[in-house]
């Protein structure tokens, strides 16, 4: 690398550094115009239930039909996020608890509370009948709740609100032959014993989907696919246990991790240049992008949703990006004492060399234990992400997200700012701490 080279490929590094740490921690308004308002992207992290406040409730089963109970409760728990996810509550967290009797909802960021109440805990039954409105039920239903896997809101071809419906297996089978023999007849809604609507069958309906129309609103439709949808569940859900938990916590939560994680990052940066000199230059410019781009990655993955136990995760990977930086400066230097104790002449040719080479080796041997280890880490991570609970899972997120970059930023970016460094400090060992046989001056 020329030294001309050197010079562009820190100046671009740099003006990266200072742009990202731009849009990390700027936010711009102009106010009412609203022209270029942006968001400083950590702002745009998804934060969890103990960091952004919403709401925690258990219902347990009203039921006395123990048969299958936990079959049932598994379906009526994954029946219950479909229906959180649709009505918008992306981020919502459904567990069993208590022998899979329980079913625990965490629902983040929620403006009314009461709303997500009663769309949870609305007892609903759900048939498909032959008999309409006013007349005595006499017959079996074709279908059941039981038998419906989701229903949603759906534009048609013409641009009309339609509600869409999935049925499972068992459930395609039994609407097959429901809208085989109602063709041209009203297949019946009824939801909680009460007659709900009655649509006239066109065709008959092999495919386990289908959908109905009647010129409805987004809010009509949505409101007919929710009611359908808590009909889909297993068993009867009642409340016992609720509470709204405010983002106070959160708030100051955020503030002091961010605090102490500046703090963190100061202290380890002034470590680095007091212990290593230029090869600490080099880790502390390295440490700042990694730290940007963790932040961006943050606010982009869709999966990633920041609790007390994600921040630990943060933390903890920023450590981890550190600790690869020293054992790639221990090996350098190593790798260079050791080359002064069997004899090298310290010739300026011979010595700038030494230095370069002393380097290229020291990434070469440490690359191997670097991965190792954080390879290792991230398969904890996967079983954390598997098995663990929401602050598990949030935690093994972002500590394999830091993981990542910290290794790329370690063996990639570091390994480029030394490189341009050596150009432009004509290999000076004492200028990154380097010595001879153990020596403490040239």
């Amino acid at each position: 690398m020329s030294k001309t080279k050197a010079i562009v490929v820190m100046t671009i590094i740099c003006v990266l550094i200072v742009t990202g740490t731009v849009f990390a921690f700027v936010s711009l308004d102009d106010g009412e115009l609203g022209i270029y308002d942006y968001i400083a992207y950590p702002a745009t992290i998804s934060l969890g239930l103990d960091l952004k406040g919403g709401i925690y409730a258990v219902y347990e089963a009203n039921s006395e039909d123990t048969e299958n109970l936990e079959s049932r409760m598994q379906g009526t728990a994954t029946a219950l996020g479909n229906l959180l996810f649709e009505k918008g509550y992306t981020e919502r967290t459904i567990a069993l608890q208590n022998n899979n009797t329980r079913i625990r909802v965490e629902v983040p960021d929620v403006d009314n509370p009461e709303t997500v109440f009663n769309l949870i805990g609305r007892p609903a039954t759900l048939e498909f009948r032959k008999e309409g409105k006013d007349e005595e039920k006499t017959t079996d239903p074709y279908v059941t709740g039981k038998d419906v896997e989701k229903a949603y809101v759906t534009l048609s071809e013409d641009g009309e609100y339609e509600v869409a419906l999935e049925f499972n297996d068992e459930g395609a089978k039994k609407f097959a032959d429901a809208t085989s023999e109602l063709v041209g007849k009203p297949l019946n809604i009824w939801i909680n014993d009460e007659w709900k609507l009655g649509p006239n069958v066109n065709e008959a309906i092999t495919t386990g989907r289908a959908t109905i129309s009647g010129g409805y609103t987004y809010e009509t439709a949505s409101e007919l696919a929710t009611s359908i949808q808590a009909g889909a569940f297993d068993v009867e859900l009642i409340l016992i246990e609720s509470r709204t938990i405010t983002p106070t916590l959160g708030v100051n939560a955020i503030r002091t991790s961010v605090l102490a994680g500046l703090i963190g990052l100061a202290l380890v940066i002034l470590f680095m240049v007091a212990s290593y000199r230029l090869l600490g230059v080099a880790a502390s410019l390295a440490l700042m992008i990694y730290t940007v781009t963790y932040l961006f990655i943050l606010s982009i993955f869709p999966w990633v949703q920041l609790t007390l136990a994600g921040i630990a995760g943060v933390i903890l990977s920023l450590g981890m990006a550190v600790d690869a930086n020293i054992i790639i400066f221990s090996r350098i230097k190593d790798e260079y004492r050791n080359a002064g104790a069997f004899g090298e002449t310290s010739g300026a040719k011979m010595l700038e060399k030494s230095v370069h080479t002393s380097i290229k080796d020291g990434f070469r041997k440490a690359t191997s234990a670097i991965i190792d280890g954080n390879v290792t880490t991230i398969l904890g991570c996967i079983v954390m992400m598997f098995i663990g609970g929401a602050s598990l899972k949030s935690f093994a997120i972002t500590l394999t997200i830091g993981i990542v970059i910290s290794v790329f930023t370690a063996l990639v970016i570091s390994r480029v700012l030394l490189y341009s460094m050596l150009e432009m400090t004509k290999n000076k060992p004492t200028y990154y701490n380097l010595y001879r046989g153990g020596a403490e001056n040239e």
